[in-house]
Formats: C-alpha cells, sequence, structure tokens
C-alpha cells in the first residue's frame, strides 16, 4: 500500500514535506537576496515567482526520481520537450537559476547540508561583490549638471563648494549656450561625505548664476 501512495523510493509523508518546505524556504530566501541587490532595469517580478517554484519542482523531480535511472531518463525526456521562449536580459539571472537548481537537486536526495551550505555562501559572495560594487566599471559616485553664468560670477564661485564638499571632482562636458555666456557644465564628482549631498546642492543652487542643478547617482552601471 505505502509504494502505491508514495511511489518505488517509499518515502514518507513527513520526508516529502520536509523536503518540500526546506526547498521552499531555501528559494526564498534566495528570491530575498535577490530583490534586494537586484541594480538595473530588467527586474521582474515572475522571476522571483519562477525561483521560488522552480526549487521547489526540482526537488519534487529529485524525489521522483530517486535511484531510478529509468526513471531519470523519463524525466529528461519530459522537460526536453519544454520550449523556453522567455530572453533572460541579466546575465546573473542564470547563476540564480543554476543555484536553485542545485539546491532543489541536493534537498530532493536529502543533502540537506549540501543545500544549506550552498545558499549561505552564495548569499555571502553576493552581498559581498555587491556592496563593493565588484566590476564596475564606473571611477566616481555622482554625474552632476548645472547652468552657469559667466557673466553673472566667476567659476571660482562653485568651485569653492567643490573643494569643500567633494573628494574628487572631473569636468567630462560643456555645452555652451546664449552666445556662449551659459555654459551647461556635467561632472563626475565624489562627496567626500554622502550624507551631505542634499546640503551641497542647495547651497551650490543658492551660488549666483548657477542655476537647474541635478546629480544623478551613478554608482552602479546601468543595465537594460
Amino acid at each position: 500500500m505505502s509504494s502505491i501512495l508514495f511511489g518505488a523510493n517509499n518515502l514518507s509523508v513527513l520526508n516529502i514535506v520536509a523536503n518540500l518546505i526546506t526547498a521552499f524556504i531555501l528559494a526564498l530566501v534566495l528570491a530575498v537576496v535577490y530583490k534586494k541587490t537586484h541594480t538595473g532595469l530588467s527586474y521582474s517580478q515572475s522571476f522571483l515567482f519562477t525561483l521560488i517554484l522552480g526549487g521547489i519542482a526540482i526537488t519534487a523531480v529529485m524525489m521522483v526520481i530517486g535511484n531510478s535511472l529509468a526513471r531519470a531518463f523519463g524525466a529528461f525526456g519530459a522537460f526536453s520537450i519544454i520550449r523556453f521562449r522567455t530572453a533572460i536580459k541579466d546575465t546573473k539571472d542564470i547563476a540564480y537559476i543554476f543555484i536553485v537548481l542545485v539546491i532543489g537537486m541536493a534537498v530532493g536526495t536529502n543533502n540537506y547540508i549540501i543545500a544549506l551550505a550552498l545558499t549561505l555562501l552564495a548569499i555571502f559572495i553576493i552581498f559581498v561583490l555587491t556592496k563593493i560594487n565588484f566590476g564596475s566599471i564606473r571611477k566616481y559616485d555622482y554625474i552632476l549638471n548645472f547652468f552657469f553664468d559667466t557673466k553673472a560670477n566667476s567659476s571660482e564661485a562653485y568651485k569653492n563648494f567643490f573643494s569643500r564638499y567633494l573628494k574628487t571632482s572631473n569636468l567630462i562636458h560643456i555645452d555652451a549656450q546664449a552666445e556662449g555666456h551659459i555654459l551647461k557644465l556635467t561632472f563626475n564628482v565624489r562627496f567626500i561625505n554622502d550624507s551631505e549631498s542634499a546640503k551641497f546642492l542647495t547651497e551650490l543652487s543658492a551660488v549666483s548664476g548657477v542655476s537647474s542643478v541635478d546629480l544623478i547617482n551613478a554608482k552602479s552601471d546601468i543595465e537594460y
């Protein structure tokens, strides 16, 4: 009777439920980490659902397969007819999918230590690489834009604020308007203290000749 209910693997109800719940929890944690550390414009809520459901599904598949080579080939044949037509825009998403698959395989074969160790190590690596902004080509934290009227004031007026608040600044673009006396200036900048960025903008906007001050966060490369 038990073989009819639970298959040839003869897994207990407690074992099945424990595996599915464990897979759900580990996949959920990884999905939350993905949400907290995601950058760029390719975020998708459905991808989080995919991570969680994928981890549970792979766990169930591994329990069904068990030690049967025949069932393994059957599962392979069943999955081979599935066609995934959704393009993955962010290559990091592929890594998340592989991690969830391995977690599901480990839990489904009762290798809980491997599943837990992989989850913790992956989370640690993700947070560290995100914290140090690993691989980014940005050398500056912000892009600063503003208009400056050369007839109303000299450039020393705003440069005094630069030396007071900015650790580094680099002029990357000048656009001359109104016969050359109105300049649109674009700088790459890094603050001495990021918490003073709002104060910097307020005081710079109050400088005679300065207008339309705009600060853009450039700590992360923009991904589409």
